[in-house]
């Protein structure tokens, strides 16, 4: 006889699997809960399942960090490509960054309170330095480097505190969340 538990485990990515019920598991029980056994518990598959594809727990949570932020660096890159007037691509790639956060809550919540994110080091923050620094060099406003990566600072801040504020039930109208979204972005005058 055959029962649901007894049925061997058929997945096409389960790298990506474990590292998404990972991050689920941790939100529930926090980071300091997880093992690789209670991993593989989670979604059905041997004990030895997870270590084919992390060596330990620590190689689970770098892998997880470097999953959320090569899907958010991916995201901020799709939207480049895709806004066709220069002077919205600040705009458009915050709007991107807060919904990318408020569509996956885990990733935001894995990444900003449960590992450390160096900035020096982050893809997302790198694209959007370059894309910022272009963009405010070519303006005529004359900013020195220091003033550019201030901004750049502030504009980052800007996009992280207005994620951290959306997943807040009752802060933003649902229907006109991208709308007020855009608004406070362009409050900040740049």
């Amino acid at each position: 006889m055959n029962t649901e538990k007894n049925k061997p485990y058929h997945h096409g990515n389960l790298r990506q699997e474990l590292i998404e019920k990972g991050l689920e598991y941790i939100n529930r029980c926090g980071v300091e809960n997880l093992s690789m056994r209670k991993l593989a518990e989670e979604i059905g598959v041997s004990p030895a399942a997870p270590y084919a594809h992390f060596k330990n727990k620590e190689a689970f949570l770098e892998s997880t960090r470097e999953y959320i932020t090569d899907s958010l660096t991916d995201a901020l890159q799709e939207t480049l490509e895709k806004c066709t007037h220069q002077e919205r691509i600040l705009v458009e790639l915050g709007k991107r960054y807060v919904f990318f956060f408020h569509e996956n809550p885990f990733y935001f919540h894995f990444l900003f309170t449960t590992v450390n994110n160096d900035l020096s080091t982050n893809k997302a923050f790198g694209l959007f330095e370059s894309v910022s620094s272009q963009i405010l060099s070519e303006k005529d406003a004359g900013y020195s480097g220091k003033e550019i990566r201030n901004k750049t600072i502030a504009m980052w801040a800007l996009v992280q505190g207005i994620v951290q504020i959306s997943l807040v039930d009752g802060v933003f109208n649902k229907k006109r969340m991208d709308k007020e979204i855009e608004e406070i972005i362009c409050s900040l005058e740049v």
